[in-house]
């Protein structure tokens, strides 16, 4: 299998890849991005907006923008990985949505740090890591629901955190750009989000991250 711009990155268990570089995926304007992969695409809703710089990227206010990916069947898994590129400078203060599935699994700004939360115990999981400097980063999480260490979060190809979630439910949508159900928007850019059904391992993160990386100057 082969993707138009990314052919080296890991494509075993991808089921989800929209990307606004690709003009098959969003073409510039309007509201509807397509899915690379098993069709599942996303609505842009409240005026996302869209960049041409690193070949194309979304930009979300910190308001009310978010991209919806609904919630169909294949982005219930309790064992996957989750990844976007992004770039901040001001996301916005406490919890800001990068991709996230509320109850289930997110990745976050939480006062600018890089974090996932677990809804089964109200614990927020930090890496510790101020993000929101105004340059690219690809951040990454793989989980196992319910397994003790079983978590990990990547930023830039490298494991930053070593964590345990435990999924509550999956009856919420995924959203990009915001966690919409808790109106947790972030002020930011996206260029891409992708997820597998399985946790990737640490040589394919960095495997995805080398084959990526050139588009944004790194």
């Amino acid at each position: 299998m082969a993707l138009e711009h990314h052919p080296r990155i890991v494509t075993n268990g991808l089921v989800m890849y929209v990307d606004a570089a690709n003009t098959r995926s969003y073409s510039g304007s309007g509201i509807t991005a397509n899915g690379l992969i098993g069709g599942i695409g996303g609505t842009l809703i409240s005026g996302v907006g869209f960049g041409t710089s690193n070949n194309g990227h979304f930009i979300f206010d910190g308001t009310d923008d978010y991209i919806n990916f609904g919630n169909s069947a294949i982005i219930q898994q309790n064992s996957g990985t989750i990844s976007a590129w992004a770039k901040a400078s001001s996301p916005g203060g406490s919890f800001r949505g990068i991709i996230a599935k509320r109850l289930a699994y997110g990745l976050f700004y939480a006062d600018s740090v890089l974090v996932t939360y677990d809804w089964n115990t109200n614990i927020t999981r930090s890496s510790g890591i101020n993000i929101a400097d105004g340059t690219w980063k690809n951040v990454v999480m793989t989980y196992q629901s319910g397994i003790t260490n079983g978590t990990f979060i990547y930023l830039n190809g490298v494991s930053v955190l070593t964590t345990t979630i435990t999924i509550q439910n999956q009856t919420s949508n995924l959203f990009g750009g915001a966690e919409a159900v808790a109106s947790q928007y972030a002020s930011c850019q996206i260029s891409s989000f992708n997820m597998y059904d399985r946790a990737l391992t640490a040589q394919e993160i960095l495997q995805n991250y080398n084959a990526t990386k050139k588009r944004y100057g790194l």
